[in-house]
């Protein structure tokens, strides 16, 4: 018994300690470190990693708590101050790379952003609905920070398809004028915005979120900027440019447009040096050397993080399988750094997600359309969860008040929106100007919804739009909308029906006529072009683009440079792309032309001269105004200015004016771009005698004589004399193309090129003063007789000689060539210089033939 008692009390009163437990732990504790990661939904969650942890045990931490599948096209984006990327944020953007210490990259208490790092190219091939989602707010946050530019009719339309996924159908009970003006849906949002997403809206009733996303995606894929990385360069001349890093292979951005892209399979070799990134293309069979382009970025780190970005994407959207060995070759760097690999490639992702095709559980969906009033660090408050059965929209855990997507017909109180508004549009005249002149290339029938438009007339019976084509099989399409109609109409919309009637087989004359016919309401059932863009197709990969954008092996040539960027721009479309956004005319008036006294000289209503650069008469028989523009075309480097009077076609009352202005310029060359008349319609007055007729007498007492005519083909070519009453006469040359067809652009583009040249050797070229061309006045400069052009409207077919014309000039002086400039230059002297792309696509072609022409001549 006592040795019992003993026993016990010798235990209570010992004890042990496991030291090395506790300072294992210890150590354990010190070595675990926080970072924070933000989500796409502005959430953020933190975790807790060891000190020592690689990149890929924080990833696998963030997708085990997203349970995200299709985790290859994620990644984690930081930055070393911490801020998150933005458009204005300067600073180098990295991404974590799963290899290495998250420590080391970015030190402690970090802070991630969840990003898409891989786009697909084709969003309906993501398995998970998931994936679609978060890709979704991605390019949200990408449109409203200003890093991905789209259209502002594409934008209305991808902010519809958000209201839709978040918001539901529409509903005229519950959206009430201003339910989209808590939420930030585009850039610099207005009321007018508002009202035409919530009427694009109306039009996607049915659609379930899922829906209305991969109907986001589907339009947002199409975006020049879709899916790219981009990093700020300079090209050789110093010039702010983007490159940008796809799936399809390394693109350059210029203003916001794309003018280059290098498709993966053209190129050999992608290598940085200190500041430098070079991209070596592919020797083609006709070249005796290799293409080097090189840009200057903004630090060596700014270029070995773009050629990390190019080496990652090219191995995850080119390759079969990783890489297991680094490359030092094809893609590798000229410093010998070690090439980057990526864990897997997209097509692992797929082929994985085609075997293990999940049922698209269920998942909390939150607003990515932040409240204005709502501060950064609250949530949004709309819930909406989806799962495999259906969708339902929750607001604070409230059952929702009605089914917001729902397979059931519209109630009959509830409008079906879409453009069937009634509204009184602008009351502009429609003035078919020159439709000889408009584009004929036919825009291609896009498989997009068709909708209906309803336009009141004003009270003179006009509807304020014009339309072009017709006839032939040519589809009719919108050309020039009047600016509040462009509420209801696009250029480029094609009709499809107008009052009920297919226009498929009517021409040109009869839409025309049924529009003017219609008297109230006029209904037009139209397939959008500027909202529902058309599916691209062509090949996977575009064709190589040989531009010389920053290679100092290129600088000696510069008229090589810009002849390969011209080319480029043709084969990719950007070139047609840019001109589109070309401002048409300057806000400058024309107060002159608009004068009760003036206004029947003008033979298409919207087309008349600046008060700045028009020719003034001085002894013009009706008073100085006569519908003619002075375009002085200045050739860079020389002291050579092209001179030209754009004018109009003869009117029958303006036949003294003209040639009282040909009198008074002293010209001696007369270019005629047009037939008298076109389709039944006239053209242009004929305003010289024929040969062996009685002199054509003006009213101010000038007589014009034909001496002669030669039909050469393509053109004829006509010797006048112009006299006046005092005895003087001058010798005049008039050259008639006319094989210029009745629609679209010529045939045989050297015909015209030839055409062009003769005309520039019939000018008399008089050299200037010698002196400083910079300190010449304009009087000085320009000592030369000018060449007059006239079409119809003299803006199309005249400006289309005219930028012929400089361009041969520059090729024959080696300098550069940027057409998109000197059409520029055109409009600021006379507006619409160049009517349509077609047109400006026909002169850049047959320059471009003219060069290739002259280098194999050479050769």
């Amino acid at each position: 018994m006592i040795e019992s008692v003993s026993r016990r009390a010798f235990s209570s009163s010992s004890g042990t300690y496991n030291v090395r437990a506790s300072e294992l732990a210890r150590e354990r504790k010190l070595n675990i470190f926080n970072v924070t990661v933000l989500f796409l939904d502005d959430t953020q969650q933190s975790f807790q990693i060891e000190k020592k942890a690689k990149g890929s045990t924080l990833l696998e931490l963030v997708f085990q708590h997203l349970d995200l599948i299709e985790k290859d096209y994620f990644g984690l984006q930081f930055t070393e101050n911490g801020s998150p990327p933005s458009a204005t944020n300067t600073e180098i953007t990295r991404w974590l790379d799963s290899s290495k210490s998250v420590k080391k990259q970015v030190g402690v208490n970090a802070q991630f952003w969840l990003s898409v790092r891989f786009y697909p190219p084709e969003p309906c091939r993501l398995a998970e609905e998931f994936t679609r989602y978060l890709l979704c707010l991605q390019l949200r946050k990408l449109l409203l920070d200003g890093r991905i530019i789209a259209p502002r009719n594409t934008a209305l339309l991808l902010a519809s398809f958000t209201v839709q996924a978040e918001l539901g159908d529409y509903s005229t009970t519950e959206h009430t004028n201003s339910y989209l003006s808590e939420l930030c849906l585009i850039p610099k949002q207005s009321a007018e915005d508002e009202r035409r997403i919530r009427e694009l809206h109306k039009l996607h009733k049915g659609q379930s979120p899922a829906d209305a996303e991969a109907n986001f995606l589907e339009h947002a894929k199409r975006l020049d900027c879709y899916g790219v990385e981009s990093h700020p360069a300079k090209d050789y001349n110093g010039k702010d440019i983007l490159i940008g890093v796809t799936s399809i292979g390394i693109v350059v951005f210029q203003n916001n447009i794309r003018v280059n892209t290098f498709s993966w399979s053209k190129i050999v070799k992608i290598s940085f040096k200190k500041k430098q990134f070079f991209i070596q293309l592919k020797r083609e069979s006709s070249e005796s050397y290799d293409t080097v382009l090189g840009f200057n970025m903004r630090s060596g780190r700014a270029a070995k993080a773009l050629w990390r970005c190019s080496v990652e994407r090219h191995g995850f959207f080119r390759l079969r399988a990783p890489r297991r060995r680094p490359l030092l070759g094809a893609l590798g760097a000229l410093a010998g750094v070690t090439a980057p690999t990526v864990a897997r490639t997209e097509t692992q992702a797929l082929e994985d997600a085609r075997r293990s095709r999940s049922s698209n559980r269920s998942f909390v969906r939150r607003s990515s359309s932040r409240n204005r009033d709502r501060s950064a660090g609250e949530s949004p408050a709309l819930v909406v969860t989806s799962s495999a059965r259906g969708s339902k929209v929750t607001g604070h855990g409230e059952p929702p008040p009605r089914q917001a997507w729902s397979d059931a017909p519209p109630l009959e109180n509830e409008d079906d929106g879409g453009f069937l508004e009634r509204s009184l549009a602008l009351r502009v005249p429609l003035s078919y100007v020159d439709e000889s002149e408009s584009e004929s290339a036919a825009e291609p029938e896009q498989d997009s919804q068709a909708v209906f438009v309803r336009l009141s007339a004003g009270p003179d019976g006009r509807f304020g739009f014009n339309v072009r084509g017709g006839g032939n099989n040519t589809p009719v399409l919108v050309s020039r909308v009047a600016p509040r109609t462009r509420v209801h109409l696009q250029e480029g919309d094609q009709v499809i029906s107008i009052n009920g009637k297919d226009v498929d087989e009517l021409s040109h004359d009869q839409v025309v006529q049924m529009i003017r016919n219609t008297k109230g309401v006029l209904t037009l059932l139209v397939k959008p072009n500027a909202v529902y863009e058309p599916e691209e197709t062509g090949p996977e990969e575009p064709a190589v683009c040989f531009v010389p954008l920053g290679s100092g092996q290129f600088e000696g040539d510069a008229l090589e440079q810009s002849m390969l960027l011209l080319g480029d721009g043709l084969a990719s479309g950007a070139a047609l792309r840019q001109y589109e956004t070309l401002l048409r005319r300057l806000p400058e008036e024309s107060a002159v032309s608009k004068l009760p006294n003036n206004v029947n000289k003008n033979r298409y209503r919207d087309i008349a001269p600046y008060d700045s650069t028009r020719v003034i008469l001085k002894n013009g028989p009706t008073g100085d105004y006569i519908n003619a523009s002075f375009i002085n075309m200045e050739i860079p480097n020389s002291d050579l200015v092209l001179t030209y009077i754009a004018t109009q076609g003869p009117l029958a009352s303006t036949v003294g004016d003209f040639w009282q202005m040909v009198w008074e310029s002293e010209s001696s060359l007369i270019v005629m771009l047009t037939v008298l008349a076109e389709r039944g319609r006239a053209k242009c007055h004929q305003y010289w005698p024929k040969v062996g007729t009685n002199p054509l007498k003006t009213s101010n007492s000038l007589t014009v004589v034909t001496n002669s005519e030669q039909n050469l083909g393509h053109y004829i070519r006509r010797e006048l004399v112009l006299k006046d009453n005092g005895g003087a006469s001058r010798a005049v040359t008039q050259l008639q193309y006319t094989a210029w067809p009745d629609h679209g652009v010529p045939e045989d583009s050297s015909a015209f090129i030839d055409f062009t040249r003769l005309c520039s050797q019939l000018r008399n070229h008089r050299a200037v003063i010698p002196t400083v061309v910079e300190e010449m006045t304009e009087e000085e400069r320009i000592l030369e007789p000018p060449m007059i052009v006239h079409c119809s409207a003299g803006v199309g077919r005249t400006g289309a000689l005219i930028l012929a014309e400089t361009a041969l000039e520059l090729v024959a002086r080696r300098q550069p060539l940027y057409p998109l400039d000197l059409v520029r230059t055109m409009r600021t002297q006379r507006p619409m210089c160049i009517q349509n792309a077609s047109q400006y696509k026909f002169v850049c072609e047959s320059i471009q033939a003219a060069y290739s022409q002259g280098l194999s001549q050479d050769n």
